[in-house]
């Protein structure tokens, strides 16, 4: 290890200095980095009563050289940096230098190291600040230090602390991050003499999830390793169905540091739009690795937020890295049901035969198969004439995979295609591809497909297919309004019809044409999809109100959402009746979006069950 020296006054004073001692967790985050940095294999956390009366951790590290295990304890002194200059390229978790002289100051703690160069090691024992013993001792390589009674001097600070099994809650988080960062280390956690983690050190993330979250964790993670511009992505994104109500499984580390960033997690959810529902957030791991000339973690005392010299490189690394992850593979669930009896044939009464699945006794098992990026147009006919519906397609640019966001602050982000397995071409079912067996409920089709049984939601289908079209036409600036034959007037509050006269441009860009008809109210004379028209009055005033709602929202944003509507009014319904051929286009149509597995709100369309299970089901098989 490096040797231990007082920084001069001046490099001090650089550093944006702060109180690192805030709770038990936070010795337990400082003590962890400093045995990161000393280049541990093996740490050991053990915690009793939330770490409020005890805190040990040991690693394996080089430790401390004996001359210089009682400076360490100084306020300053630290081996990881020396001139101001180094504070431009830090690359260890520690290098204020504050950490032990803290936690010493309103602790009792005991120091005991040994680097492998030394015969014996070093014990020392500070209590409030003080040096009070520094003796050798017999001891193996690496450092542990053991913290006790933590605020014992300043009762103001620990009245502030939660009952123990919160503070012990905080330390978990901290363990987790720690472990989430540096799989190559093995961590073993204890608390109150129960070991609670343990972790191979293996260099796998997956171990780690599975050592912190379990199997079925494991099974709904997708690997990802990207390089842009200079800067390496890795770790692991969670699929739909371990998305949570919060953002608290999201975790970003640059160069190994925990951190928290609004830039990262805003390319993230980015990435995600349109694959998980409203108001859910996805479980995602992400390393970062950056040149650190190129950020500044000298921007907050606790060290967890970083400041990037280029903001858009970063974000776009990170939004293509998580979004050609998702999309390099579909996202079908496969059912599995439970041993009964779960199909009722019911004879046909007339051409159509009818097969009724008991849903309550369902459940989704995520199976997800290799596929790729392959957007195209797709134009819907629903008439029952079966002479309108036909197979031929609008010439129009296929869709390009880039979606266009911006950043918070205005930035452009610079759009680049999806980079995926390689295909070639767009893969186009036929007749042959797929037998389609019927619809059920009105609202399910079932598909006969190779070895599967698909079973497809027409509306979340057709809601799909509707905004894939509206997203090109949007897109390329060729949005193809209908003028109606009757235009639809529509009454309006003072306040809404200021929110359409300040937004004129947006609804042009969105496919509708419209005025000021007088009376508080307005005329509608264009419109960008067929709907009936209550359905249309129902949508505008939708979009009228995600106007007034959304004032902080960006622009991108808010027509994305838009045009999320505008494809679910216009969209087949459940409880519809669709005629043969309207099912075969439909199916045939959605079957070529093989990257895309759900609706604009995130819904799935297509779940699936395989012919192996089945013969397992009526024991064809064993």
């Amino acid at each position: 290890m490096k040797k231990i020296n007082i920084l001069d006054p001046k490099v001090a004073n650089m550093i944006a200095a702060g109180e690192v001692v805030e709770r038990p967790a936070s010795v337990v985050k400082e003590l962890i980095e400093n045995s990161i940095d000393a280049a541990a294999q093996a740490i050991t956390i053990e915690i009793k009563n939330g770490g409020i009366t005890y805190i040990r951790v040991s690693d394996n590290g080089n430790g401390i050289d004996k001359d210089d295990a009682a400076i360490a304890f100084e306020r300053h002194a630290t081996s990881k940096i020396q001139f101001a200059e180094d504070l431009d390229h830090i690359e260890t978790l520690g290098f204020r230098g504050e950490a032990l002289a803290s936690i010493g100051a309103v602790s009792q703690v005991e120091l005991i190291t040994k680097t492998s160069y030394s015969d014996e090691g070093i014990h020392v024992v500070v209590k409030a600040g003080k040096l009070l013993k520094q003796e050798d001792i017999g001891c193996p390589q690496g450092t542990t230090i053991i913290v006790k009674n933590l605020f014992y001097n300043t009762p103001a600070r620990m009245k502030f602390l939660k009952k123990d099994s919160t503070e012990a809650g905080y330390i978990s988080d901290i363990v987790n991050k720690m472990i989430l960062g540096h799989p190559e280390i093995s961590f073993r956690y204890i608390n109150n003499g129960k070991e609670i983690i343990f972790t191979p050190g293996d260099n796998n993330l997956m171990s780690c999830v599975y050592s912190l979250f379990g199997k079925d964790y494991v099974k709904s993670m997708i690997p990802l390793d990207h390089c842009d511009g200079g800067i390496e992505v890795a770790g692991l994104v969670g699929k739909a169905d371990i998305a949570r109500a919060n953002r608290g499984l999201q975790s970003f580390f640059i160069n190994g540091r925990y951190i928290k960033s609004k830039i990262l997690t805003y390319a993230v959810e980015e990435a995600y739009k349109n694959i998980l529902l409203v108001n859910r957030f996805p479980v995602v791991i992400l390393h970062l690795n950056i040149n650190p000339a190129f950020i500044d973690v000298n921007v907050h005392p606790t060290k967890m937020e970083v400041k990037f010299s280029d903001e858009k490189q970063v974000y776009q690394a990170v939004y293509w890295a998580v979004k050609n992850a998702l999309y390099a593979q579909k996202h079908i669930p496969e059912v599995t049901i439970p041993k009964k009896n779960i199909f009722e044939y019911v004879p046909a009464a007339n051409e159509k035969s009818n097969i009724y699945i008991k849903e309550d006794i369902i459940q989704q098992e995520i199976k997800i198969p290799k596929s790729t990026i392959s957007h195209n147009n797709y134009q819907y006919h629903s008439k029952h004439d079966a002479a309108t519906d036909t197979k031929t397609e609008q010439s129009m640019p296929a869709i390009n995979s880039d979606d266009l966001y911006q950043m918070k602050n205005s930035t452009t982000i610079e759009t680049k295609s999806v980079t995926a397995v390689p295909r070639s071409g767009l893969q186009t079912p036929s007749l042959y591809d797929f037998k389609i067996i019927g619809q059920i409920f009105n609202t399910y089709i079932i598909v006969q497909k190779d070895e599967e049984i698909l079973l497809i939601d027409q509306h979340a289908a057709h809601e799909r297919l509707k905004y894939e079209q509206l997203l090109v036409e949007h897109r390329n600036h060729v949005v193809c309004a209908q003028t109606l034959l009757i235009p639809v007037v529509i009454p309006l509050s003072n306040i809404e019809i200021e929110i359409i006269k300040e937004n004129i441009e947006f609804f042009k860009n969105i496919g509708f044409e419209v005025e000021d008809f007088g009376n508080n109210s307005i005329v509608i004379r264009q419109t960008p999809v067929s709907i009936e028209e209550q359905e249309l009055k129902d949508l505008f005033i939708e979009i009228v109100e995600l106007l007034q709602h959304s004032k902080k929202e960006i622009i991108t944003d808010i027509e994305s959402r838009a045009l999320y509507s505008i494809a679910c009014k216009s969209a087949i319904k459940a409880n519809k009746t669709m005629h043969s051929k309207e099912i075969e286009r439909l199916v045939s149509d959605i079957l070529r979006l093989d990257n895309i597995n759900t609706c604009p709100h995130g819904r799935p369309i297509i779940i699936s069950m395989s012919k192996h299970y089945i013969e397992k089901q009526f024991k064809r098989i064993i």
